[in-house]
């Protein structure tokens, strides 16, 4: 969850973990002993695991930060779960990390406007299934890291392992040909970006454009995602289509198309992010006042008006 603030200092924080009795009361108990104002809480159960989102005010912390997000963490692994503290600081830049298999179209896409500044965000890692797009980080100046994918349990562990070395607070699945276990998708839940082949919910999972293709649609498109622990089916962030000509049109003129749509989508995804115009809030895609404005504007850079 992100969203602005009149506090001095604010924070969010997660906890997660397989649920059982006591958790919620014993967390919000252990932040009334430390002098924590709770402002908002985000709590539900997923296939048996509590996820807790919460915006505290730190105004009153009697303790440093580094021994209460210490205390916090050992509070937590003394129920079986694990907490996670990030203060809230709309002009800091994000660390952005980017996953990705082979086709380099969307990465590229937002790691150039990012250089350019464009994209208001730091790239600070590239973790890719396979090696292809090594050369592309090395372009841009960005860490490269090989994790084959031919064991998932283990690359979904090194992959996490190097975001958390990382500070990663967006993870942008630019292609990435990869389906992620809800164990990996709740620890980053509201903070991973997917852009889907399709105008979702129609054709979820892969080869999208062929099942589109196939069904005879006259509109096709693509979708910028959250990523949430059922496929496909996370909160939608933005859209856009393009129609087909179904007497003349093949699957590979579809595949053509939108990939250029792709990019643009995700990377207008991505900005609007970084920028602090959006968050997920209880499975839906919240905007901030000046949201509409920005999605506007946006919008119509990306799109060449």
């Amino acid at each position: 969850m992100t969203y602005r603030t009149s506090l001095k200092k604010v924070a969010q924080i997660r906890i997660a973990g397989p649920d059982h009795k006591g958790i919620i009361a014993t967390i919000t108990n252990f932040l009334f002993k430390n002098s924590l104002n709770i402002e908002d809480i985000d709590q539900r159960i997923v296939d048996g695991y509590l996820i807790m989102n919460m915006v505290v005010d730190l105004n009153d912390l009697r303790l440093s930060e580094a021994q209460f997000i210490k205390n916090l963490k050992t509070t937590a692994a003394s129920m079986g779960m694990e907490a996670e503290l990030r203060t809230v600081d709309e002009k800091r830049l994000k660390n952005v990390a980017f996953l990705v298999t082979k086709e380099k179209h969307c990465a590229q896409d937002i790691l150039e406007k990012m250089k350019k500044k464009i994209i208001k965000g730091i790239p600070v890692v590239v973790i890719g299934n396979h090696p292809d797009l090594k050369s592309l980080a090395k372009k841009y100046r960005v860490p490269f890291f090989h994790v084959p994918a031919h064991n998932r349990k283990e690359h979904e562990t090194q992959v996490l392992k190097i975001l958390h070395d990382h500070e990663v607070d967006l993870v942008v699945l630019a292609r990435y040909m990869q389906i992620l276990s809800p164990d990996f998708a709740f620890r980053y839940e509201g903070r991973i970006i997917n852009i889907h082949p399709s105008l979702l919910p129609a054709f979820p999972g892969p080869r999208s454009y062929h099942q589109a293709f196939n069904k005879g649609v006259e509109v096709v498109g693509v979708t910028a995602h959250f990523v949430t622990m059922d496929l496909d089916e996370g909160p939608i962030i933005c859209q856009e289509s393009f129609r087909v000509n179904k007497s003349k049109d093949t699957v590979e003129a579809y595949i053509e198309r939108g990939r250029k749509m792709e990019a643009r989508v995700l990377s207008r995804a991505v900005q609007l992010f970084l920028a602090n115009r959006l968050y997920l809030r209880r499975g839906k895609v919240i905007f901030n006042k000046q949201m509409q404005a920005l999605a506007q504007k946006t919008q119509s850079f990306y799109q060449g008006k």
